[in-house]
């Protein structure tokens, strides 16, 4: 929204030079019906496609001009925004793309959106979804539709645990190929977005909007975040160099191009009352505060933890890798006790190294029939004692998880606490349970950040969430007549 200045100067001798395309990886036999078979349950594990039909049919147009600039047949391709909050986008054979409403939120201008939709087409036509089915075959750990979903953001936004368990086994081997991947998706993005007639600078800006909501996370959750720092076994190259290397590319191709449209205005009224955040259907976070005005259950998380919500489980981390998971089960007919012993332990022993039962006991969680224990589990980041907490809830079960090291009993404590926080809400909270939406407004004379931050309901650091969300830096203020997103 608030063009930056760029910082990469090239000399004119480029001029003219668009971005060279990378050697296309082969494509499987058969590979195209991936992404149609897998389609149904993308979409319904992240929420199913937004109701806005309005705003669905503005992201296809927008992809279906990019596709226009490339010899590719308008036919094949499907563009699909799903009703998430996490902030993605990914990719699957056979051209089927996918946005997330969260990432809609995020970005400025129609030209960002562009980027992120042309990064997407990037990683199909170089077939680096087959690449990726190729390598994990190599690497012994069989074809992870997961492992595919290699989107702008990666990390906690863009990967279940179980990939992250496939990644960290195949050895650092696929990523590799999958940094590779990535920048080369960067380019072909950039390339995608002049010959569209957008602005070449987009993805770069939205790349830095994306390190200034993960840095604004680190610190809500009291870490200090680096773009630059990259993982070993990350999936995805360090922002700060990813957007070093698309501003280069930008101006590479500004030399000679120019800075091409943006088209803020017809953006920001497209997103103009979008849903923000959660939805009642599956729960709202409220900072440290997990509710569900559905099911009428709330349970709050003790400081130093992120949360995160999907249609399939909430979890959360804290700075010192300690997690906490809620999921669902089907009704237990029973002592909640002997649903830990003989039902919930053995499936946890199914799927990872786990041992040692213990201190297994009934109990009434503020009057909810429950039943708790320890267990030793080994998971991709090494030993943790796992807290289970099961309580019987209706024609359901709810399984509370908390994993944290065996030296780290401060933690551990304090997630005790957090998991027998589980209750009912009152009738009161489940009506004060509303969903936030943005609202764009223009800068009068006499705003200021802070000021129009105070009227957002969201909890910690509210200034700091208003610049990221609009790309206002920390030295950058706002101009009377700027078009900004709040949230109400």
């Amino acid at each position: 929204m608030h063009y930056r200045k760029m910082l990469y100067a090239t000399k004119a001798v480029l001029a003219g030079l668009l971005l060279s395309v990378p050697v296309q990886a082969e494509r499987l036999p058969g590979s195209d019906g991936i992404g149609a078979e897998q389609n149904p349950a993308i979409i319904a594990q992240f929420g199913g496609k937004i109701g806005n039909q309005t705003l669905a049919d503005y992201v296809d147009r927008i992809g279906r001009s990019l596709i226009a600039s490339t010899e590719e047949s308008q036919d094949r391709w499907t563009f699909t925004v799903l009703d998430s909050p996490v902030v993605n986008a990914f990719a699957l054979p056979g051209g089927y793309v996918y946005v997330t409403r969260g990432l809609l939120a995020i970005a400025n201008n129609e030209a960002e959106l562009a980027g992120v939709l042309g990064h997407e087409i990037g990683h199909v036509t170089l077939h680096h979804g087959e690449d990726r089915i190729r390598r994990n075959n190599r690497a012994g750990i069989g074809v992870v539709i997961g492992t595919i979903l290699g989107g702008v953001i990666g990390g906690k936004d863009g990967a279940s645990d179980a990939v992250q368990l496939g990644v960290r086994l195949a050895g650092g081997y696929l990523a590799r190929h999958s940094q590779t991947e990535e920048i080369e998706a960067d380019n072909i993005g950039v390339r995608l977005l002049v010959q569209a007639g957008y602005n070449p600078f987009a993805a770069a800006d939205f790349l830095e909007q994306l390190a200034a909501k993960e840095e604004l996370e680190r610190k809500v959750a009291g870490d200090q975040y680096n773009p630059n720092v990259v993982d070993f076994f990350a999936s995805h190259p360090a922002t700060g160099k990813r957007t070093r290397l698309a501003a280069e590319a930008a101006q590479r191709i500004a030399v000679s191009t120019g800075k091409g449209r943006l088209n803020e205005v017809e953006y920001l009224a497209e997103i103009d009352g979008l849903v923000y955040g959660d939805t009642a259907k599956e729960g709202f976070i409220r900072g440290l505060t997990f509710s569900h005005p559905e099911m009428r259950i709330t349970i709050t998380l003790p400081p130093g933890f992120i949360l995160q919500n999907s249609p399939q489980q909430v979890s959360a981390v804290s700075k010192s890798g300690a997690r906490f998971i809620m999921k669902g089960d089907t009704r237990w007919i029973g002592a909640m006790d002997r649903y830990i012993a003989s039902r919930w332990s053995q499936a946890i022993m199914r799927e990872v190294p786990a041992s040692n039962l213990r201190d297994v006991r009934n109990l009434e969680i503020h009057g909810i029939d429950a039943a708790m224990a320890l267990m030793d589990v080994t998971t991709v980041d090494g030993p943790r004692i796992a807290q289970l907490v099961a309580l019987r809830l209706g024609d359901s079960t709810i399984r509370l998880v908390g994993l944290t090291t065996k030296s780290d009993g401060a933690t551990r404590n304090a997630l005790n606490s957090a998991l027998q926080s589980f209750r009912r809400l009152t009738d009161q909270e489940i009506r004060d349970l509303q969903v936030y939406r943005l609202r764009v407004v223009t800068v009068r004379p006499g705003d200021t950040v802070e000021g129009l931050a105070r009227t957002m309901p969201l909890t910690g650091m509210q200034a700091a969430q208003f610049r990221a969300m609009n790309g206002y830096r920390a030295n950058a203020d706002m101009r009377p007549g700027d078009l900004v997103k709040i949230v109400e």
